[in-house]
């Protein structure tokens, strides 16, 4: 490995080079839109879930308030507490289904690297494709935590039951495809995303569709068909 030593003794490495994926991601009060970074050959996924620091680093961030969608705050660089998010994934995973703040401005900003400065950062041109490397089967599901609802589609691998996947305590976001995010205090869909992270620490509930039965009328818990009941 090169190390550089400057003129104070102080021992230097190179930084290792990672592709800027423009992400969205929800804690319980922010909604924040920003630069996070993966290493080349990793999916966002295996990047957090392989992380085991408790921040997550995000560039030219943007930061609205969850409740009014209002703007707080832009800067180059923050660290967003791992314990906090709630919903991250790829910004261009969002659909278009209502006006939203954020969508006002540039959907992938560029991150703030100056001219002078190698902060070993490669930006592609729309982020990474990534497409699931083990075989699983997908189970429709309602995930609760805190005032959110998510229905999609969970990921069980083939020798696994949903139980183990959300026990697997080196998964610390499970990836949901299809989803759709409402708030439970009203029912409102706020996003549909066709991939999702869910942070696995702050889901209250899981329940596989197919095993609903009976259920209040709200739209991120379908009701079963008198047939399929029966």
């Amino acid at each position: 490995m090169e190390v550089r030593i400057d003129e104070k003794g102080k021992f230097f490495t190179p930084r290792i080079t990672k592709d800027a994926v423009t992400a969205f991601v929800r804690t319980p009060d922010k909604v924040i839109i920003g630069s996070v970074y993966v290493r080349p050959g990793n999916r966002l996924t295996d990047e957090l879930n392989g992380d085991p620091s408790a921040f997550l680093p995000i560039t030219d961030a943007r930061v609205y308030r969850a409740d009014d969608e209002s703007f707080l705050l832009q800067t180059s660089f923050l660290l967003a507490a791992y314990r906090e998010i709630l919903l991250i994934g790829e910004f261009d995973a969002l659909a278009t289904i209502r006006d939203v703040p954020w969508n006002t401005q540039a959907a992938e900003p560029t991150p703030l690297i100056r001219d002078d400065e190698d902060m070993g950062v490669h930006v592609n041109e729309r982020g990474k494709y990534f497409t699931l490397r083990t075989p699983k089967d997908a189970v429709l599901c309602a995930v609760r935590g805190s005032d959110l609802a998510v229905l999609g589609y969970l990921y069980i691998r083939s020798d696994r039951r949903l139980k183990d996947e959300l026990n697997d305590e080196q998964a610390r976001y499970l990836p949901m495809t299809d989803a759709r995010v409402f708030r439970v205090s009203d029912n409102k869909l706020l996003y549909h995303a066709s991939f999702l992270l869910i942070g696995r620490q702050a889901i209250d509930m899981v329940a596989p569709i197919d095993s609903v039965t009976r259920a209040s009328d709200v739209p991120w818990l379908p009701v079963r068909s008198a047939e399929g009941a029966a």
